[in-house]
Order: C-alpha cells, then sequence, then structure tokens
C-alpha cells in the first residue's frame, strides 16, 4: 500500500483546472455582490461552476424566484463581462449551509436587559417542575452576568 501525503492526494483528486475555475467563482461572486441590490446580495452564493452552468445558490425560495425572473439578464450581464456561456441555474439552499451572514442572523448572543432577566428568575419561582425551574434560575443568572 503506497502512503501518499494529505497534499498528494488532494492535489490528485482535484480538476487540473480548479484554481482557475474557483478564482472565476470568486470573480462572479463578487460581481453579483456589486450588482445585485441589498438585500438580495447578501443572501446568493456561486457554488459550482461548470463548462455547461454556473449554480448560483440562493437563502431562501422568495430570493431564489426573484434571481429566476431576471435569470436571463443576469446571464447576459455575465456572459458580456467575464465572455462566459454557460447557463444559469438558481438553486435554494439554507444560509446555514452556504456559511453566509445573513442580516436577520448575527453569531453574536442577543442583547438582553436586566430587567428581562429579573422577569424570567422571578417567573421561574412560580414553576411547579424543578428541572424548568432550576434552567430558567441558570438562564436568568448567565443573562445577568452578562
Amino acid at each position: 500500500m503506497s502512503t501518499k501525503s494529505i497534499g498528494q492526494w488532494g492535489k490528485s483528486v482535484l480538476p487540473d483546472n480548479f484554481r482557475q475555475v474557483s478564482e472565476q467563482t470568486l470573480t462572479i461572486q463578487q460581481f453579483l455582490m456589486e450588482h445585485l441590490p441589498e438585500p438580495i446580495n447578501l443572501q446568493v452564493s456561486v457554488i459550482n461552476l461548470s463548462p455547461e452552468e454556473i449554480v448560483i445558490a440562493a437563502t431562501n425560495p422568495q430570493v431564489a424566484n426573484y434571481l429566476r425572473l431576471y435569470v436571463a439578464e443576469i446571464q447576459q450581464q455575465i456572459h458580456e463581462t467575464f465572455d462566459l456561456s454557460q447557463k444559469i441555474k438558481i438553486r435554494t439552499t439554507p444560509d446555514s449551509l452556504l456559511h453566509i451572514d445573513s442580516p436577520r442572523k448575527s453569531n453574536k448572543p442577543s442583547k438582553v436587559s436586566r430587567e428581562a432577566a429579573t422577569a424570567i428568575d422571578q417567573g421561574a419561582g412560580c414553576i411547579e417542575d424543578e428541572g424548568l425551574k432550576q434552567s430558567l434560575q441558570s438562564l436568568a443568572k448567565t443573562l445577568k452576568n452578562r
């Protein structure tokens, strides 16, 4: 059995034009970010570029449908700008899979006022279920310490 390093293995499975396709994908992504209106541009990602098609993923069906309405214009702009003749395919893929920072989501926890934390703690005092009561009290304590 031959042992290949991860680097050798990686090079052996990647297509010869991987770097070029990767760069083109990023270029098209940047083009879409600059030319699509906000917040649409924040919810799309170029996920594949092949000789036949360019696949653009949208974070939800509404954005995908918006793109489908204008796919001919987008395709024309990409053809004129990058001299690419591939057809554009629009897919719906949740932003959690695309690693897109959606404007409505944030990695930072929401700010909770001290009053809200106190209300949770006081409400926990009325709960009969001990496990739930302890969980709410722990939550309130965590929120107060922020």
